[in-house]
């Protein structure tokens, strides 16, 4: 290393060289922060001039001298009119002219708004490169000489740099100060660092003094430190260190940094007079000694020679990259350019009759923009539908977080594949044709040139593929490529995943499955993260449990047209050659026949104006429809003429004329459908030889020719030919139900229970059964609902009549979908949600199958139905039919649940009479009749609507034996009522009651002796200040009844002060307002509940005996959330305090300096606060709630999702008392959670991860120096995929040497309900500590033992029978069995394999018990135990040592005479 102070004998030279040297160091921590806000200077400058032009042009071809006129001051040296400037418009090219992209002027304007004294370096800058170098901007407010050469702030010289900042309007908000040059005011920071940079550089003396070194020190460190900018910048703050170390001599400056340091002193001590010829001298002998310990270290010299030698390899490198990235973008070019054309002559067309694909049209001539609207996915996982319409591609693609997977769901022919061809020509439009007449689906088309590349793919052409870059090459690569080119543009293909920018949109998930069963969606590997999927699918598809609610980062819904009237309109017209016939005349077709309902369908729309073209009569049914068409299909493929006779069992045949003589023909494609519908390999494509199981070639030739089967070519099959598929699924459905009613299938064989699901997904399927066989319809319908399935219907019903939130929405034809039925049982209210729409669901499955038998004129129609929902969104024809399903089935009536007057009294009390044994629960509106109907009814839940009378509704009541859930809805309550013992739930609901009436209520459910829940929602308590009954009240315990309180008034809380309630849930902030002058004296109250809104702090008075506190649904300030962890912390024992789904509110400044005083009052006051007794659980936390917790003394923590746990990562380490953690939720990638020192026990209760996740956290775990325990509860490994590629593989096994690595011998695991796969995770890692919660685990675990190198203590719980085949390790020493149930034969064989070992080994027996044998005899058992003894006898056990707590005599009977040591407990 070279000193500076060896350079100059005189002190003051050194001075002078340490403050050039000074001066460099603050230049190279500025550069980056003046970069940064030149790029700013430009962004903010063409945002204002492409807002004011109204589009984002760019120009690159004026001169700086095109924009400046002549003669402008200071630039120009024009003299008179007639003289010429050779300045700077010294040709014809550089004479003023506008801009003719109209942006360059107005750029310059900008330019001179923004000079501070109106003084523009326009020689400096080339207005060329304005649009693409902020750099060319920020040289306008340079000084005018010696920076036009200047291409970035790199180049330029210090000087340059603060005079940009000076001289540029845009630094005065930069700075902490004023910026003012000095003239008439004092020198700022930037006016003091100029003049030290120009006195340096000009120095005529090369001297600085040291007060004057001091300053320079001092004034640079203070401008590099300023606090409102330059405080944050890394560069800034390094500048700042290296000051410092140069002030004190301790920076270190290597020899070639001084050489090159002196040597551009040397150049600024030339250019200076009157420099003694001393310094030089003095700076010359120094720098000969520099190169004298250069060539001293020689080695060192050959060692930096090969760093030369390898940059150059590296520039050499880069040249062949850059070669390579030349070929790579010329290859993405024509490679889009094929792509392109590919789309533009293969999916430009439409099939406007659409059971026959031959029939197309230009897909422009039809197309119609669809309805679309948005799904808000909740956090509890149910999907509500939203008021927000789709009206532009931004609203797919584009959000505050980045988008991966958007789902477009849609029923059957309703658009969703037109829509997405449409989508891929509007793409390429946008990136490369830009055709005028092309129009676009929606107006912001260029939002699609955010896509480098789009890949449409069929779903149903991808049968057998998992892969999506398969599908891409199967389906367009290798129809756009032959030969060796395909196998150049596959791996292209790879590339471009990799690098672009690409959207894959995938249609028909429906119709795809994976093979291996693992996956829900197509695969993708999590490399490619610039891939965005758009995929469609049919709504049922959305329940499949494998789609998780975080893959769906955006659910859309397709319902129609926009303008149904155009599509029928462009329809009519595409076929027929004049205009015959009308669209008036079409919708009166449509109405007189009743089929205004099938026009909500594109594709029922294109049928229908295809029948009504061909001049058929239809009545209305959906069967007659489709045979009717299949009738046209087959006529076009020449099949023989002939009708069926009048009577024929399948009704919808009877009007065909091209079906009968080909019938044949029609079963075998009808047994064909139904098989490829039904068997247990279900699909929509099949190959040849899966067809010809079941037509002929002759059969298949007339199929093909018809166009109800249609063909195409898979690449993977090879020799297997092309594969077939229905022209569409509905057809297939149809078919497979008319093979159904036609040859009466054994229903029960073929339709299996196991999927619940099964009922939803075979929707139209039944419906189309109903219209041929509604008897047949019936048997499958019954058999299907059944168990599970039935038991969730009844749930979603009966949470439909206690108000679960948000239930109506489920009711909207708009929302009746499956997409809610969400299978996540894990979650309660998930499962609530779902089993609500279930319901939903099946009534309008129900309803649609028997309007189809009806108008199919279907005789004896028998559908069973037991639960009957009269809810305000069915419209008329709905109503009516459920109504005659009602009648039909009124005797054996499970629940009948009137929202509205759809049925008379005299029905409703017919309904009661006949189904007195079945009914379970009923929703109606109180009529006098109506009491005496109920009495001794079986009924469990009963909702009545309106005024009751209390004396007649008590006889009523009383007279239910099992009645348990009672709501009074609507109605004043006066004295009493009389509730039977069984009641277990209580709702009033928007009830106006006296005190008295409320106090007997709450006397009463005191006295039950089993948990009762009282929900008061909206009620109104009058005369709280009477004192009747008000001593009872006080005097009853009512720990066991579990209150809820909403939008309640003062005369309710009146009358609860003191009383001994258990639980309390006050669910708005109002309540909690009110309720604050009372919690305090419920001296019994050990469960809060809250909901709400809330702002300032919390003034809630908490009671001493209070166990949990919860919040859900809260949205509060963070001084409100302070103010009541606080008030939490000042109990003396432990409390649960759990937060779902709270929300902070953004902080404002509204508030003033005293909101935020106070706020940082309560942060300091939480800080000194002990909360080590308090467990905190928190689900759904934001980065702002865990800000709240952030250096708190919390001993436990729970969170309960992994995007909880990432933004709870930051805090963790802070929480200097976090002793146990615990975590719930789905973990992918690496796990970044950073542990607390402090941390002594982690457990993953309900976690779903993968290996590399779980890898890098016992990584993590054996970092801590303290023992831990570490919980695996119900840890489900995801499988591995290939998804990941090499490097993926790579990257866990990397951490699998890691793991084996590492020391875990103060890491205590436990685990329950393992897997093989997780047991893997261990195998050969120095874990000292096991348990192994039950015996499936310790038999997954048994291979796995053996490996475990520095196993010493095991722990067993679970039952155990039959010998035991535990592989114990070498190493063990100590083995426990807790709360084990074991039979003789398996713990004789454990002491046998511990009589093995080699070591002494203590084993533990805790509370262990004998399970009974089941041999035939007391004799045979007494044979078997003289077995075991004897063998036991014959080891030596002399090493085995036990301690024994709770010891049978049959135990001691096994130990005696073994030499074992026993050691009671």
């Amino acid at each position: 290393m070279a000193s500076l102070s060896s350079v100059f004998t005189e002190n003051e030279r050194t001075n002078w060289l340490k403050a050039w040297l000074a001066v460099d160091i603050a230049k190279s921590g500025l550069e980056q922060f003046v970069e940064n806000e030149a790029k700013t200077v430009h962004t903010n400058i063409y945002n204002n001039v492409w807002s004011s032009i109204q589009s984002q042009a760019t120009c690159t071809g004026c001169y700086t001298a095109n924009l400046l006129k002549c003669p402008t001051q200071g630039v120009c040296n024009k003299r008179g009119a007639h003289s010429t400037c050779t300045s700077m418009h010294d040709n014809a090219a550089k004479q003023p002219r506008p801009c003719p992209a109209n942006v360059c002027d107005k750029v310059r304007d900008e330019i001179i708004k923004l000079h501070k004294f109106n003084k523009q370096s326009w020689m400096n800058t080339i207005a060329q490169q304005w649009a693409t170098n902020p750099w060319q901007i920020a040289k306008a407010y340079l000084p005018p000489d010696g920076y036009a050469g200047k291409c970035s702030v790199q180049d330029t010289d210090f000087n340059g740099i603060i005079s940009f900042m000076m001289n540029c309007k845009h630094f005065d908000n930069k700075f902490s100060f004023l910026i003012a040059s000095g003239k008439l005011n004092p020198p700022c920071l930037l006016t003091k660092a100029r003049e030290i940079g120009r006195t340096v550089r000009h120095s005529s003396q090369c001297k600085v003094i040291d007060p004057d070194l001091h300053d320079i020190f001092a004034t640079l460190t203070s401008l590099l430190s300023d606090q409102t900018s330059l405080t944050h910048d890394v560069r800034a703050r390094e500048a700042v260190k290296k000051l410092a170390e140069l002030q004190k001599e301790a920076l270190k400056i290597t020899t070639e940094e001084m050489i090159y340091s002196l040597k551009a002193a040397q150049d600024t001590l030339k250019k200076v007079q009157n420099v003694a010829d001393t310094s030089l001298d003095e700076m010359q002998m120094y720098l000969e000694q520099c190169k004298k310990d250069l060539n001293a270290h020689m080695d060192k010299c050959k060692l930096e020679l090969d760093d030369h030698a390898a940059k150059c390899t590296k520039v050499i490198g880069e040249h062949v990259r850059k070669t390579v990235e030349s070929t790579y973008e010329q290859s993405c070019k024509d490679f889009r350019g094929h792509l392109i054309g590919f789309y533009t002559t293969k999916m430009n067309t439409v099939a406007v009759l659409p059971l026959w694909l031959g029939l197309d049209k230009p897909i422009l001539d039809i197309f119609v923009q669809p309805k679309l609207s948005l799904y808000k996915i909740e956090k509890d996982g149910s999907r509500n539908k939203t008021n927000k319409a789709i009206h532009q591609y931004k609203d797919f693609f584009c959000s505050d977080n980045k988008l991966k997977c958007v789902f477009i769901q849609g029923d059957p022919g309703i658009g969703k594949s037109t829509f997405l061809t449409k989508l891929a020509l509007d793409w390429c439009d946008a990136v490369s044709l830009h055709n005028p007449d092309h129009k676009a689906t929606f107006s912001d088309v260029g939002t699609l040139q955010d896509f480098q590349f789009l890949f449409h793919i069929s779903l149903r052409d991808a049968i057998g593929q998992r892969e999506v870059i398969e599908m891409i090459k199967t389906q367009i690569i290798d129809n756009i490529y032959m030969g060796y080119k395909r196998t150049q543009a596959f791996d292209l293909l790879q590339q471009i995943f990799e690098r672009e920018s690409c959207l894959v949109s995938m249609d028909g998930l429906n119709e795809w499955d994976d093979h291996l069963k693992q996956y829900a969606v197509p695969m993708i590997p999590y490399s490619h993260t610039k891939c965005v999927s758009l995929i469609t699918t049919r709504p049922w598809k959305m329940a499949d449990e494998r789609i998780k609610v975080s893959v769906i980062d955006r659910l859309l819904e397709i319902e129609g047209v926009t303008d149904s009237e155009q599509l029928t309109k462009n329809i009519i017209l595409s076929l027929q050659t004049g205009n015959e016939r009308t669209h008036a005349e079409f919708i009166k077709f449509v109405d007189e026949r009743n089929f205004v309902h099938y026009l909500t369908s594109p594709w029922l729309q294109g049928l229908l104006v295809n029948v009504w073209i061909s001049k058929s009569d239809v009545k209305g049914s959906l069967c007659e429809i489709n045979c009717i068409l299949l009738d046209v299909l087959f006529k076009r493929a020449n099949g023989k003429d002939g009708s069926f006779k009048t009577g024929c069992s399948i009704q919808c045949l009877s009007r065909t004329r091209y079906i009968k003589k080909q019938i044949k023909i029609f079963d075998a494609l009808a047994n064909a459908a139904f098989q490829f519908t039904f068997s247990s390999q279900k699909s929509v494509t099949f190959s040849e030889q899966e067809l010809g199981k079941y037509l002929s070639k002759k059969q298949l030739h007339f199929c093909l020719n018809a166009g109800v089967l249609t063909t195409s070519c898979n690449n993977l099959q090879g020799a297997q030919g092309p594969y077939f598929s229905f022209t569409h699924e509905t057809v297939q459905e149809f078919l497979a139900a008319f093979h159904i009613a036609n040859k009466k299938v054994d229903l029960i064989a073929y339709f299996k229970t196991e999927n619940k699901y099964n009922v939803l997904e075979i929707s139209q399927t039944f419906i189309y059964l109903c219209g041929l066989h509604c008897e047949t319809a019936n048997i499958l319908i019954n058999h299907l609902v059944e168990g599970d399935f039935l038991s969730d219907i009844s749930r979603g019903l009966s949470l439909f009549m206690e108000n679960f939130e948000g239930n109506l929405s489920a009711f909207q034809n708009e929302n009746f979908t499956t997409d809610t039925v969400v299978k996540l049982k894990q979650n309660k209210m998930n499962n609530n949600a779902r089993c609500l729409v279930l319901s939903v669901l099946f009534q309008r499955m129900i309803i649609a199958g028997f309007s189809e038998a009806k108008v199919s004129g279907q005789k004896d129609i028998c559908l069973q139905c037991m639960d009957f929902t009269f809810h305000d969104y069915l419209n008329e024809c709905d109503s009516n039919a459920l109504k005659e399903l009602l009648i039909l089935n009124k005797s054996n009536v499970r629940s009948l649940l009137l929202e509205n007057n759809s049925l008379e009294v005299s029905e409703i009390l017919a309904v009661l009479q006949q189904s007195k044994h079945s009914l379970e629960r009923l929703k109606t509106t109180v009529e006098p009749e109506l009491y005496k109907a109920l009495n001794n009814l079986n009924i469990q839940k009963l909702h009545c609507i309106g005024q009751i009378d209390e004396s007649s509704m008590s006889d009523a009541l009383t007279s239910l034996p099992i009645l348990t859930y009672l709501c009074i809805e609507d109605s004043l309550l006066m004295e009493q009522i009389v509730l039977p013992g069984t009641i277990q739930e209580i709702i009033l609901l928007k009830c106006t009651c006296k005190a008295v009436f409320l106090r007997r209520l709450l006397v009463y459910v005191s006295s039950l002796k089993h948990d009762v829940v009282l929900c008061l929602v909206s009620v109104i308590v009058t005369d709280s200040h009477t004192p009747i009954f008000q001593s009872e009240i006080l005097l009853s315990d009512m720990t066991h009844i579990d209150l809820y309180i909403k939008q309640g008034n003062d005369g309710l809380y009146d009358i609860l002060p003191c009383i001994a309630i258990g639980k309390l849930s006050l669910l708005s902030a109002v309540d909690v307002s009110l309720a604050s002058k009372i919690v305090y004296t419920l001296t019994k109250l050990k469960v809060l509940n809250l909901s709400g809104t809330y702002s300032d702090i919390c003034t809630l008075q908490i009671p001493a005996t209070l166990d949990r506190i919860s919040l859900h649904e809260v949205e509060c300030s963070s001084e409100w959330l302070y103010s009541l962890l606080i008030a939490v912390s000042s109990l003396d024992h432990h409390v649960e305090c759990q937060l779902y789904n709270v929300v902070l509110q953004p902080c404002e400044d509204a508030g003033g300096d005293p909101s935020q005083i106070h706020v940082s009052d309560l942060r300091s006051e939480k800080l000194s606060r002990d909360f080590s007794k308090i467990t905190l659980f928190v689900e759904h936390g934001s980065m702002e709630l865990f800000k709240i917790l952030r250096d708190t003394r919390i001993e436990i923590l729970g969170l309960g999702t992994a995007d909880c746990a990432s933004k709870a990562s930051d805090t963790l380490p802070t929480m200097s008392a976090l002793k146990t953690l615990h975590l719930w939720g789905t973990y992918k990638d690496r796990c970044n959670l950073s542990l607390p020192a402090t941390l002594r026990s982690i457990s993953l209760q309900k976690v779903e991860c993968s290996s590399e996740w779980l890898y890098s956290l016992l990584i993590a775990l054996s970092s801590l120096d303290q023992y831990v325990d570490c919980g695996l509860y119900k840890v489900v490994l995801q499988p591995c995929t290939d998804a990941g590629g090499d490097h993926s593989q790579i990257h866990v096994s990397d951490l699998r040497s890691e793991i084996l690595s590492r020391d875990f011998s103060k890491i205590t695991i436990w685990i329950e309900h393992g897997s093989m796969e997780l047991f893997k995770i261990f195998r050969d890692t120095s874990i000292g500590i096991l348990g192994l919660g039950t015996a499936d685990c310790a038999s997954e675990a048994s291979d796995i033992l053996p490996t475990m190198r520095a196993l010493k203590t095991l722990y067993l719980r679970g039952t155990y029978m039959g010998r035991c085949k535990l592989r114990l390790p070498a190493t063990l020493r100590f083995i426990s069995l807790q709360m084990v149930k074991y039979s003789y034969e398996w713990l004789c064989s454990l002491f046998i394999t511990l009589s093995a070992l080699d070591q002494y080994v203590i084993c533990e027996l805790f509370n262990i018990v004998l399970q009974p044998c089941t041999y035939a005899s007391e004799d045979d058992f007494q044979r078997y135990v003289s077995d075991f003894r004897s063998e036991i006898l014959s080891r030596d056990m002399s090493k085995i040592s036990i301690l024994l707590e709770n010891g049978s005599a049959e135990l001691f009977e096994l130990f005696l005479d073994t030499g074992i040591g026993i050691i009671r407990c």
